[in-house]
C-alpha cells in the first residue's frame, strides 16, 4: 500500500461508507492488466477502515436462453454465490449483444449499470457518510459535485490501466497501489507490490474529508 492510500484511509477511518462495485467495467481491467481482485480481501480491507454499511455488486449474467457452455454457466453461479457468502448484495442483470455490423455478425456484450448504480447511490445516500465506486467509468464523475453539495465523500477505486483523465483529479485509489492487500494469489499474477506513478501522487487531491 502506498502512503498516498494510507493518508486516504486515514483521513476517512471509521465513517459509514457504501460500496457500489461495477463488475462490468472492472471484470475487463483485471483481465487487461492481469490484477486479479480477491473480492473476501478487499472486504477485509474496506472492513479494516470504514463501517461498512452497503457492499453491492453489479454483475451481468448470460440469458437463460443462450446457449452457452454449461460449465462456464457453473462457474458463474459459483462466483456469485461465493460472493453471497462473503456478504456481497449481487445484482444481476443480462448481458446484452450489441452488433457493431450485423451482416457479419460482429457484436460486442454490453451490461451497464451506469443508471441503477447511481439511482442507488441517491435512494441510500442518508445512511452514509462516503460512496465508494469501484468502477474506471467516467460516467460516474457527475456524483462528485452532488455529494459534495450533501457534504458526503466520493471516492473511486479502480485499475490506474485505462482509468479516465477525470478520476486522477478526485479521490480515487488504483488497484496497482493496494495490490499486495487485495490481489488474488495466481501463478500468473503480478508479483510484489507494484511501483507508484507520478500522475498519481501529484494529482490527487489531498483536501479528503
Amino acid at each position: 500500500m502506498t502512503i498516498e492510500v494510507r493518508k486516504i484511509l486515514s483521513k476517512l477511518k471509521g465513517k459509514e461508507v457504501g460500496i457500489f462495485i461495477d463488475d462490468s467495467n472492472i471484470f475487463h481491467r483485471q483481465r487487461e492488466t492481469n490484477l486479479f481482485i480477491d473480492w473476501r480481501k478487499f472486504k477485509e480491507l474496506l472492513n479494516n477502515n470504514f463501517k461498512v454499511k452497503l457492499l453491492k455488486f453489479y454483475r451481468g449474467s448470460y440469458p437463460k436462453d443462450w446457449k452457452i457452455d454449461p460449465k462456464i454457466i457453473e462457474k458463474n453461479d459459483k462466483f456469485k454465490q461465493i460472493l453471497i457468502n462473503l456478504g456481497y448484495e449481487v445484482v444481476n442483470r443480462n448481458i446484452k449483444k450489441i452488433y457493431t455490423n450485423k451482416k457479419e455478425n460482429i457484436f460486442e456484450y454490453k451490461c451497464d449499470f451506469d443508471s441503477e448504480i447511481g439511482y442507488d447511490v441517491g435512494r441510500l445516500l442518508d445512511k452514509l457518510d462516503i460512496v465508494i465506486i469501484v468502477s474506471g467509468d467516467s460516467d460516474f464523475s457527475f456524483l462528485e459535485n452532488k455529494l459534495k453539495k450533501l457534504n458526503k465523500t466520493l471516492l473511486f477505486v479502480c485499475h490506474k490501466h485505462k482509468a479516465p483523465w477525470e478520476f486522477f483529479r478526485m479521490r480515487h485509489i488504483f488497484f496497482e497501489e493496494i495490490a499486495r492487500e487485495v490481489q488474488l494469489n495466481k501463478n500468473t499474477g503480478l508479483k510484489g507490490p507494484v511501483k507508484n506513478t507520478v500522475e498519481s501522487v501529484t494529482l490527487r487531491k489531498e483536501n479528503v474529508k
